[in-house]
């Protein structure tokens, strides 16, 4: 498909127009409602699965950990916050891979609707994505008594923002990905390494000193914080400055991410 010169000029920043945003958004709903008994096993069934066998089988193995934690109570946060990144990560890489693929992007840019418009409404999604299996794990760890505070839908407020870092994230990959199959490295050398070492399964602190700096930077772990705290009610100022942090980095990643789009999109 070739864009024309008029189409060249709406691929920028500029004024945002929500009514297309809205509409972007409603294509992506319309079509989770097509699947939505098989989005579910990811969703729910998945995560519930592994929060079980943490929590039933290496909790029973494991003492309290950090400040008297149960190792269920001391996980769950964590690994909800992680299957929300792997959400929001696979929806602009792999699933937006595949509308550049198929030139849906191609066809939405012949309408009013811009590239940067195109990353807000998939962005939104992948934090819809982030929000639906946040609070489907949150109930069932709810219901198992693993985390009880009131303050606990707080936790609504790091999955926003990981939805948001992860979603501007995986346009890196979908712009760049000659193929495929590249994109399983971005679960195997990004979204792996990040879900073992931000602090899900362990103290970032029991890391050897080199490492604590690294596991620090990465973007999970600043999530995983924030929603340990407000899962046991502890909330400090390093909370303040982990969300000071994910919002610095979507102010980075984000027009990195339209740039790239542009470049993928416009030949």
């Amino acid at each position: 498909m070739t864009l024309t010169a008029a189409t060249l000029k709406r691929t920028g920043a500029g004024k945002i127009r929500w009514r297309s945003v809205t509409g972007i958004w409603l294509r992506h709903w319309t079509a989770l409602t097509r699947y939505w008994k098989v989005m579910i096993t990811w969703i729910l069934v998945e995560p519930a699965i592994m929060l079980l066998a943490i929590g039933f089988g290496i909790g029973k193995l494991v003492d309290d950990v950090d400040g008297g934690l149960s190792y269920a109570e001391f996980v769950t946060p964590g690994l909800i916050i992680g299957t929300a990144m792997f959400h929001a990560l696979f929806e602009t890489s792999w699933n937006a891979y595949h509308r550049i693929d198929n030139q849906i992007y191609e066809t939405q840019l012949t309408t009013p609707s811009t590239i940067f418009e195109i990353t807000i409404g998939d962005v939104s999604w992948a934090v819809t994505r982030s929000l639906f299996t946040t609070v489907s794990v949150a109930l069932f760890a709810v219901a198992l008594g693993w985390i009880t505070e009131w303050t606990t839908i707080g936790i609504l407020i790091p999955a926003i923002l990981s939805g948001m870092v992860f979603g501007t994230m995986g346009f890196f990959f979908a712009a760049t990905a000659p193929y495929t199959v590249f994109l399983s490295l971005v679960f195997t050398l990004v979204a792996s390494p990040m879900f073992f070492f931000s602090g899900t399964f362990f103290p970032v602190s029991v890391l050897p000193d080199w490492v604590e700096p690294i596991a620090w930077a990465m973007p999970l772990t600043p999530v995983v914080h924030m929603a340990r705290g407000f899962a046991t009610n502890s909330l400090e100022i390093t909370h303040l400055w982990s969300a000071l942090y994910m919002i610095g980095l979507i102010a980075v990643f984000w027009p990195i991410a339209v740039w790239l789009m542009r470049r993928r999109l416009i030949k």
